[in-house]
């Protein structure tokens, strides 16, 4: 009898804001998980809010502003590409709630067919139930399961996407225990590999393009420590 593949996204968003309706996703990473186990192939777009304008503390969290965002296609205009990559694979998201409102609105918008919560599985409940009373971010929990949070100066959701991965393993029961990020750079947080200690997998790097727009976006920040 041939056993299903189950094929799973660890999910994170960047957005303009908080408001649902209003605010507009501006980031947007998902890394594939095939059994459980992380395939090396990865969904990484920025995105260009139109005509919103990017709060000051959104911009604070995830250094991300508009000026940076307008060379790049709206959600909406590329949400086909998102939509062919998430398959009707099962989502992995941090406060599933937050991450699936916006990107099921801006479906709606679309006129696409939105995401059922029976496809999404939430690393936030799932750490509240193990560890009830506890800090359950994602902070905390790389805290927790001792994962390095060296490489997050700021909120991105590819780099969030990749400490989730380590966290949402741990919560599994740590069936990955050799997975580790290992810095090239101290100094910047895009000189980063996701590598495995077992020979037989293989090395995983950030591509030149992911690196280059977080190095431009970097250059818009004034006065910012992470050049």
């Amino acid at each position: 009898m041939e056993t299903k593949v189950t094929r799973k996204l660890i999910l994170d968003t960047e957005t303009s804001g908080l408001d649902f309706d209003k605010d507009r996703i501006i980031e947007i990473a998902c890394l594939e998980l095939v059994d459980n186990i992380f395939t090396g192939k990865k969904f990484h777009q920025y995105f260009n809010p139109e005509n919103v304008s990017i709060s000051q503390e959104s911009e604070n969290i995830h250094g991300l502003n508009n000026e940076f965002l307008r060379e790049f296609n709206s959600f909406d205009y590329e949400v086909e590409k998102f939509i062919d990559f998430m398959d009707d694979s099962i989502l992995v998201m941090h406060n599933a709630q937050f991450d699936l409102s916006m990107i099921n609105n801006s479906l709606k918008r679309c006129g696409k067919e939105i995401i059922n919560d029976s496809q999404t599985i939430c690393t936030l409940e799932l750490a509240k139930k193990k560890f009830p009373g506890s800090k359950n971010n994602l902070n905390a929990l790389c805290r927790r399961f001792g994962i390095s949070l060296e490489e997050r100066e700021k909120h991105s959701a590819i780099t969030d996407c990749f400490l989730l991965l380590q966290v949402y393993n741990e919560l599994l029961g740590g069936k990955q225990r050799n997975l580790k990020f290992n810095s090239q750079d101290k100094k910047s947080s895009i000189k980063k590999d996701l590598t495995f200690d077992d020979q037989n997998f293989t090395k995983i790097v950030l591509s030149e393009e992911d690196k280059a727009n977080h190095s431009e976006m970097l250059k818009l920040l004034p006065n910012n420590l992470w050049q």
